[in-house]
């Protein structure tokens, strides 16, 4: 099955779906296609140079195309913008290339998910999307709204939203929160939302196991200069207000004024008057942005993960990596942390700080580490997810079959 992956832009450095689901069904015998811009994440943001280009690469790209050792067929074409909004420039001629069975797109409310559905009748193959666009991100789910704004979402959904469900033959929000979202504002039909998690690359993001992996752990403590009893905590990601990490910088302040030997590790970037409030508090230690190949062994040499604010797929990775979590309480993803971490209320310093507490003992730590990482293996995987999608294709495929196959005996007849 030829399948076609087209993702707005990419970076073959981090670790989003467009690095991994690609490479999962490749695994599984497709012949895939990942046809994105020169444009690499977040690349106009103003401090790009600053904070992304050390570790991902300039913010383009060198168009052409070329094949990942994972048997993955890239295609970098130009980008474009129309009425301010990203395209792909060239996505019809590629596509018309590739004559692909399945195109997968991502974001419903995105120009290259028009423009695949408009193409889809001109080269007959199914189109699948993708929502992941959570409730925390998106105000207009959680705020009223004024009367102007709910009738411009009205129209949306008229002329836009629903012509594109006709031609989508599924659409997987990541979320029950990014279903609502995708019916209620982005026009899909609710019988074409079926929600489909994200997933994580479990043969990298593992526990400490081996000899060299311990090593690594105990050496890159030492590094940190860690005293052998201390509790490392993990956040990663950027570092801004609506992300929170500094709700767990104070959390760690309160925490050792108290005398209770706790630490923090921040993996990212983000403006200077967040991360120097981070970097003044006792036991915050910042790090630059790594390639995701990188990640497991920071990840391995803590003891908690932390988001305080919002959902993130790096959530999915620690979980991985045998590490219980610590989630705001109004996050969506409750699976993530069932069984395997705590919620706290969020914005509450103190409760976060009391939820840390509670996971001082290692061996509490090891039960709940082990309950993630078996679920992330069981139910996250990104080969799991995978052969549920690739079934998912499959059905798709024969019915258009069958379906062409009964239009030609009808024309003949």
């Amino acid at each position: 099955m030829r399948v076609a992956i087209v993702q707005i832009w990419h970076s073959e450095r981090m670790g989003y779906i467009d690095r991994f689901l690609p490479a999962a069904l490749a695994e599984l015998g497709c012949e895939v296609h990942l046809v994105t811009s020169d444009a690499r994440p977040y690349f106009t943001h103003p401090n790009y140079r600053e904070i992304y280009e050390p570790t991902f690469g300039p913010p383009l790209a060198p168009c052409g195309t070329t094949r990942t050792d994972d048997g993955v067929v890239v295609h970098r074409l130009p980008h474009g913008w129309f009425r301010g909004r990203l395209r792909i420039r060239g996505l019809f001629r590629k596509l018309a290339e590739i004559r692909p069975d399945v195109v997968q797109g991502f974001e419903v409310n995105c120009l290259t998910s028009y423009e695949a559905a408009l193409y889809r009748p001109l080269f007959g193959y199914s189109l699948f999307l993708e929502s992941h666009i959570h409730a925390s991100v998106f105000a207009d789910a959680s705020h009223w709204m004024p009367l102007r704004r709910r009738l411009g979402w009205a129209l949306y959904r008229g002329l836009i939203g629903r012509p594109l469900s006709w031609m989508t033959r599924r659409c997987h929000p990541i979320s029950t929160d990014a279903a609502e979202i995708a019916c209620r504002f982005f026009g899909m039909q609710p019988g074409k939302v079926a929600v489909a998690p994200l997933g994580t690359e479990t043969r990298m993001f593992h526990p400490a196991q081996s000899e060299w992996e311990l090593a690594a752990r105990r050496a890159l403590r030492n590094t940190w200069r860690s005293a052998e009893d201390e509790v490392w905590c993990v956040y990663s990601g950027r570092l801004t207000k609506d992300k929170g990490p500094a709700l767990l910088a104070r959390a760690i302040g309160r925490l050792r004024a108290a005398g209770r030997p706790y630490r923090a590790l921040f993996i990212g970037a983000g403006p200077a008057e967040i991360a120097d409030e981070i970097a003044a508090t006792p036991g915050c230690l910042l790090h630059p942005f790594v390639d995701v190949d990188a990640l497991p062994a920071l990840y391995q040499a803590c003891d908690i993960g932390v988001w305080p604010r919002q959902e993130s797929t790096s959530q999915l990775d620690a979980a991985a990596c045998g590490l219980p979590l610590v989630l705001s309480d109004r996050v969506q993803v409750r699976e993530r942390v069932d069984g395997n971490g705590l919620l706290y209320r969020e914005n509450d310093v103190a409760d976060l700080a009391a939820k840390l507490l509670e996971l001082r003992r290692p061996e509490e730590r090891r039960c709940r580490g082990e309950i993630g990482r078996k679920r992330m293996q069981e139910r996250f995987d990104w080969r799991v997810l995978a052969r549920i999608r690739l079934d998912e294709y499959r059905r798709a495929v024969g019915d258009r079959a069958v379906q062409t196959g009964a239009c030609a005996c009808s024309s003949q007849a």
